[in-house]
C-alpha cells in the first residue's frame, strides 16, 4: 500500500513537469515566431540586416547650375557639392534598393512666377495680391476642382524634357541593365499642384507608387541625399517615417534653399521620430 500510493505520487508529479514543460515550449515557441516576424523581410528567411534604400533627390541640372541653383538662393549653397559624397554612397554597396527622384514639370506648371498671370484671377481675398508678389513669395489660389492653396512662387525649372531637368552629367546613375534595383519617380507633372516629395504632392492628393515599390522589395530603412534640404529632401524624408520607414537625412549629402529654414525643417523631423547623420555614419546603421 506505501508502494502503490509512492507510485502514484510519482507519476502525478511526472505528469505535472510535463505539463509545464509543455507550457514553456509554447511560450518559447511563441517568443521565436514574435521574434522571426520581427525580423523576417517577408521571404521566410531570418534576415541578417536591413533591407536598404538610397533615395537621391532632384540631383537635376537646374538646382545646381541653372534657372534655381541653390548658390543663388539665400543659403548660396552650391548644390553640386553633394555629388561626390553621393557617388561614395553609390559605390560603398550598403543600399540594396536606389530612388532617384526628378521635378518634372510641365511648362504652364502653378509654381513658376512668370505662369502667374495665368492663376492671378484665382489668388484668393486673403493672398499677398498680384502688384505685391515677387520671386519666392507665398502665393495662395482657390484652384478650381483641386482645392485652397499656398505655393511659393519659384523661378520657371526642371521643365520636361529640357537640359534643366536632367539629372547632372556627374552623378552616378544606374539602370535596370546594371543588375541593380533601381526606381525613378518623376513628380510634379501635374500643371495645378506642386510635390516636393517623392510620395506624395503637397496636399496629398495623390500618391506615386515609390510607397508600393519599397515595399514589393521589402524596404525597412530609408537614407536620403539630395537638393534640396529644407524642401524636397525634407518632405519625401518625413513622409517616409509616417509610412513607418525607419528614415535617416545624410546631412552632409544635402544642400538647401535657406540655412535658417533648414535648421527649423531638420529639427522638425528629429522631433517626428526621424535621423540625422552624416555619410561618414552609413555604414553604423546599414548592418
Amino acid at each position: 500500500m506505501v508502494f502503490q500510493l509512492k507510485s502514484d505520487e510519482i507519476k502525478e508529479q511526472l505528469n505535472s513537469l510535463s505539463e509545464q514543460l509543455d507550457r514553456v515550449e509554447s511560450l518559447l515557441n511563441n517568443s521565436i515566431s514574435q521574434l522571426f516576424h520581427k525580423i523576417d523581410d517577408g521571404d521566410s528567411q531570418m534576415s541578417k540586416r536591413p533591407v536598404n534604400a538610397l533615395l537621391i533627390i532632384d540631383v537635376q541640372n537646374d538646382f545646381i547650375d541653372g534657372s534655381l541653383a541653390l548658390r543663388n538662393c539665400p543659403s548660396k549653397h552650391n548644390g553640386e557639392e553633394v555629388i561626390p559624397i553621393i557617388n561614395d554612397l553609390l559605390d560603398s554597396g550598403d543600399f540594396d534598393v536606389i530612388v532617384y527622384s526628378i521635378d518634372w514639370h510641365p511648362a504652364d506648371h502653378i509654381s513658376f512666377y512668370d505662369n502667374l498671370h495665368l492663376r492671378s484671377h484665382l489668388l484668393t481675398n486673403d493672398s499677398i495680391q498680384l502688384a505685391d508678389l515677387h520671386l519666392h513669395s507665398n502665393a495662395k489660389f482657390d484652384i478650381p476642382n483641386v482645392a485652397v492653396m499656398e505655393q511659393v512662387l519659384w523661378p520657371r525649372h526642371c521643365v520636361q524634357n529640357t537640359t534643366g531637368a536632367n539629372l547632372h552629367p556627374d552623378l552616378k546613375v544606374f539602370d535596370a541593365s546594371s543588375g541593380k534595383s533601381v526606381i525613378y519617380i518623376f513628380k510634379g507633372t501635374k500643371s495645378n499642384i506642386d510635390s516636393y516629395s517623392a510620395f506624395w504632392d503637397n496636399l496629398k492628393l495623390s500618391e506615386t507608387n515609390l510607397h508600393q515599390q519599397l515595399q514589393e522589395k521589402n524596404v525597412s530603412q530609408i537614407f536620403v541625399t539630395g537638393l534640396a534640404t529644407d524642401y524636397c529632401v525634407y518632405s519625401t524624408a518625413a513622409n517616409a517615417v509616417e509610412y513607418g520607414y525607419k528614415t535617416f537625412i545624410i546631412k552632409d549629402g544635402c544642400r538647401g534653399v535657406d540655412e535658417k529654414h533648414i535648421k527649423e525643417k531638420l529639427d522638425n523631423f528629429k522631433q517626428n521620430s526621424g535621423h540625422v547623420i552624416q555619410s561618414s555614419q552609413v555604414k553604423d546603421y546599414v548592418q
